[in-house]
């Protein structure tokens, strides 16, 4: 029995551009509809990223420490580092994160020891990860971290939607309600945005640590 199936972009915005009633049941989206739904899908599950309910992102990164006090990460950009440890011989020992304040406010950022500390700044690209204190000698040791993962970009028809299974309703109610305002259809409007925001609430209360382990984020229509 399958359990874990998955709807691709077109399919998800093909029921969107349907239940918005910008494409009759009996017929399949024009290629701007389609553009439209496209796009307004990639933005609406990247302004979902800032709920930080995406449970399911969450994933583990290895990075070979150098002597030097910033950390390139590669090829990842982790919107949120979860967790840390400096793993030395097959031993992990966490580490604490600093904010950007506590990190400028060190006053010799270059002083050598185990590192026990780590500030990460995002960036728009190009990510780099600060070690309090670094390494006087580089032997191995590795930064074993837990981060946030960005949803995957929305650009190809036939890839699959990034979202798992209970967040389906939500991502379609919630991409209706965005087609509908966009094709300033406000009776249509009316009906679907307090759907998409019951589901969406639905979904977010699902999205907590100890539960099943996918989960999702949303934004408000």
């Amino acid at each position: 029995m399958a359990t874990t199936a998955t709807k691709t972009v077109r399919q998800m915005c093909t029921a969107a551009l349907r239940k918005a009633q910008v494409t009759s049941i009996e017929e399949d989206p024009s290629a701007s509809d389609m553009a439209e739904a496209v796009t307004l899908l990639d933005m609406m599950l990247k302004s979902w990223q800032n709920r930080r309910y995406n449970l399911w992102t969450y994933t583990s990164g290895s990075h070979t420490l150098t002597t030097d006090a910033a950390q390139t990460l590669n090829p990842v950009r982790p919107l949120e580092i979860i967790t840390a440890r400096l793993k030395r011989i097959g031993v992990e020992l966490p580490m604490t994160q600093m904010t950007r304040q506590e990190y400028d406010n060190l006053p010799q950022k270059t002083s050598t020891g185990t590192p026990t500390q780590f500030y990460y700044d995002r960036q728009r690209e190009a990510p780099r990860l600060y070690v309090w204190p670094v390494l006087a000698t580089a032997a191995g040791e590795t930064i074993e971290y837990t981060y946030a993962r960005e949803l995957d970009d929305v650009s190809d028809l036939d890839v699959v939607v990034d979202v798992p299974g209970e967040w389906w309703e939500a991502t379609l109610y919630g991409l209706a309600a965005r087609l509908a305002e966009s094709y300033d259809l406000d009776g249509v409007l009316n009906k679907l945005a307090p759907r998409a925001a019951a589901k969406l609430e639905e979904a977010l209360s699902f999205d907590r640590e100890g539960s099943v382990f996918f989960a999702g984020p949303y934004a408000d229509t």
